[in-house]
């Protein structure tokens, strides 16, 4: 049996204002209630308003971080890693060369310090 008319009107309010009350309390604070707070911190200390401002930005962010980490800061991390590995290797084997060139000419300089001794 299904219920009647009136419980069901009844059950389907309850369902739109607890899906409402929901979305209000989902941790995400108001941007007038953000505001109201900031400005009231500005009052009392006028130094901290750029890091009050910063924090407020933060918390809204918040809301697309997680899509922003993962389209779009992870490949670009990908990318700067691989590129740091690369210049390792790049400098790792300049330096061999360098390394190189400077036992090459310490061996000429002891040749040509040998000649001149004799």
């Amino acid at each position: 049996m299904s219920p009647p008319l009136g419980e069901k009107a009844a059950l389907s309010e309850h369902k739109e204002h607890a899906a409402v009350e929901g979305a209000a309390q989902d941790g995400a604070p108001s941007l007038l209630s953000s505001a109201v707070l900031i400005g009231i911190g500005a009052l009392i200390e006028p130094e901290l308003l750029v890091g009050m401002a910063i924090g407020g930005g933060l918390v809204y962010a918040s809301k697309w971080l997680p899509d922003l980490m993962g389209g779009v800061l992870r490949p670009v991390v990908r990318t700067v890693v691989k590129a740091g590995y690369a210049a390792v290797e790049v400098v790792s084997a300049a330096t061999e060369h360098v390394q190189d060139m400077v036992a090459e000419v310490r061996a000429e300089q002891g040749k040509e310090a040998a000649q001149h001794q004799a």
